[in-house]
């Protein structure tokens, strides 16, 4: 498996790893706002849950898939 972040001491690199995944999905909610716009503009019939819902669904096929070569998922207890 290869770190991106090898030069972080062990504990941090974990850390480092989410505040990179937060920040690519705030750079692609970001990018996704004029969509938002022009549908709450376009599509006024819509309540705020139904618009809420079309905004995460955008967004969730938008995301890239997660890359879980190498990590193995935690056990559910």
């Amino acid at each position: 498996m290869m770190h991106r972040h090898y030069n972080l001491p062990s504990e941090q690199r974990e850390t480092q790893r989410l505040a990179g995944q937060w920040n690519a999905e705030e750079a692609l909610w970001r990018r996704l706002a004029l969509r938002r716009r022009r549908r709450r503009r376009f599509r006024s019939e819509l309540s705020e849950a139904q618009l809420r819902e079309l905004d995460l669904r955008e967004h969730a096929a938008e995301r890239p898939p997660d890359d879980c070569i190498g990590r193995r998922p935690k056990p559910e207890t």
